[in-house]
């Protein structure tokens, strides 16, 4: 592939003196790139293959298409074009960076195996590949840039140019001895903006080309004959290599009345498995969350989508700096996450948007999360409560929250990776008294399913100041012994205030409230 694309890219014209924009790509921000690269080369190798669907499964592959598309979208910068227009020039481009991973990618394993087909030593398949990297990475990258600079640019002229039969469009060169003279041979070609040339023959028509079109008005210009433009512009779009094929036919192509950036015949398109990395790449295409505000967005939509989760309806979402605290509410559609925690949900979001696994930190952050939303989910609202009730009334919180956990993962669009996280939540001051509840349940042989919908129950649709009572109803109703509730609440009450090692001493010295079961 890289030899075809090393012919396509080379101009090789006697004639084209333009001297391309060199992007320096050891400065920042386009080290990252390289290092994007070579981190993906590492992971092809640890893998010891590769699949066009492992773009959806391997972080370093998505790092490599997104940095490569951060490049290429600079040359959406000071763009005025309509907001349509943009978002699928947009996602033509990071469309493009995907299959031009996936180019590589395919290139670079075919050259894993030794002869008798065992993978090869890092060092020895880094030296080989070396070739394929830079020229991906550098020499490609360079002419890809140049030319969607170009491209974008004529699409945003497109976009503006009026539809009014007043105006004719003009072909123009850069007017200087670096133009090509099968460019220059279309120089003021001038046609109404719904004539076929302009969809095959709209600038760029090559790379590095500089070629433009501009709008004139029909009473100033004279009208230039079709079928002789069309003519022009076939010889222009005309070079064929000694295999036959004409490189310069992919440009053929009208990047605003197509909307597109790239010619939609590049190369990239045709290789191998290029369809099923198409379609992977299409999944990645997500807007990541990169501020607070975004994160508040997003859960104003996801609030539209779950409306139980904000019984009052969705205000904000906000970090603070208060001290003492992961986070907290007013119970009023506010959700306040420290910096720390909020950037982790930040990240553990643009992992479930990209299709990854959610991390250890970034599940803990979303418990946090759902923690203080799920306060949001009480119908009563905020209330005055007593030290003891607020003790209550967070275990009830926090014994819900974590128990459905997966749930709010689910709705978020992912799973919950790290299960222990429902029992055992060590960045919460609430996390012991929780599990001492959970110890109760298993002391009584509760039925945890009916245990836990009893407490969710009372939690969402009573008054925070009477929480007690629904964890006590909850274990005294569903369990195979008969107990007083008074004793249970003795119980729980214990659980508030001691260590898991005292609580489970103290149930082992309560056995004789087992005695009696139900009839």
């Amino acid at each position: 592939m890289h030899t075809r694309l090393d012919f396509l890219y080379d101009c090789q014209c006697d004639t084209c003196k333009h001297q391309t924009e060199v992007l320096n790509l050891a400065a920042n921000p386009f080290k990252n790139l390289l290092k994007a690269a070579e981190n993906a080369y590492k992971a092809l190798h640890k893998k010891g293959s590769y699949h066009p669907n492992d773009l959806n499964e391997v972080e370093a592959y998505q790092d490599l298409i997104f940095e490569t598309n951060g490049i290429l979208s600079r040359a959406f910068k000071d763009n005025d074009m309509s907001p349509k227009m943009l978002e699928s020039l947009e996602n033509d481009v990071f469309l493009f960076s995907g299959l031009k991973t996936h180019a590589q990618l395919f290139e670079a394993s075919r050259l894993l195996l030794t002869e008798d087909k065992t993978v090869k030593s890092f060092a020895t398949f880094s030296k080989d590949v070396a070739s394929i990297k830079s020229n991906y990475n550098e020499n490609y990258l360079e002419a890809e840039y140049d030319f969607a600079v170009g491209s974008v640019q004529m699409a945003e002229r497109w976009d503006n140019f009026s539809d009014s039969n007043r105006y004719y469009l003009q072909y123009r060169t850069a007017a200087d001895d670096k133009v090509r003279d099968s460019h220059e041979a279309l120089h003021g070609i001038t046609l109404p903006k719904d004539d076929p040339f302009w969809d095959k023959y709209l600038p760029t028509l090559g790379w590095r080309c500089r070629c433009t079109a501009v709008q004139v008005l029909k009473e100033l210009a004279e009208i230039s004959d079709s079928k002789e433009a069309l003519k022009r512009g076939e010889k222009a779009t005309t070079q064929v290599g000694k295999n036959g094929k004409n490189k310069l036919e992919i440009f053929r192509f009208n990047a605003g009345k197509q909307k597109v950036v790239f010619p939609p015949d590049h190369p990239y398109n045709k290789v191998v498995g290029a369809k099923k990395a198409k379609a992977a790449t299409q999944k990645l295409n997500i807007k990541e969350l990169k501020t607070t505000a975004d994160v508040n967005q997003h859960f104003a939509d996801f609030a539209k989508q779950h409306p139980h989760y904000f019984a009052k309806g969705f205000k904000h979402i906000k970090t603070t700096t208060k001290r003492g605290v992961n986070g907290y509410t007013y119970m009023e559609g506010d959700v306040y996450l420290k910096k720390p925690i909020m950037d982790q949900v930040r990240e553990g979001i643009n992992h479930i948007k990209k299709g990854l696994k959610t991390t250890l930190e970034q599940e803990t952050a979303l418990s946090t999360m759902h923690h203080e939303i799920l306060h949001n989910s009480n119908k009563v609202g905020n209330v005055r409560m007593t030290t003891l009730q607020v003790r209550y009334m967070e275990l009830a919180n926090e014994f819900i929250s974590r128990k459905r956990l997966p749930d709010f993962l689910k709705n978020l669009g992912g799973n919950l990776e790290n299960k222990v996280l429902m029992n055992n939540r060590t960045n919460t001051g609430y996390n012991t008294m929780v599990r001492n509840y959970d110890a109760l349940i298993d002391f009584v042989k509760g039925d945890r399913t009916k245990i836990i919908n009893a407490v969710e129950k009372h939690l969402i649709n009573e008054n925070y100041q009477i929480q007690a009572e629904g964890l006590i109803n909850a274990i005294a109703d569903n369990t195979p012994y008969k107990l007083n509730k008074n004793n249970v609440r003795s119980l729980i009450s214990y659980g508030l205030r001691s260590s898991e090692e005292h609580y489970k001493t103290y149930l082992n010295a309560n056995k004789e409230l087992l005695k009696t079961k139900r009839r």
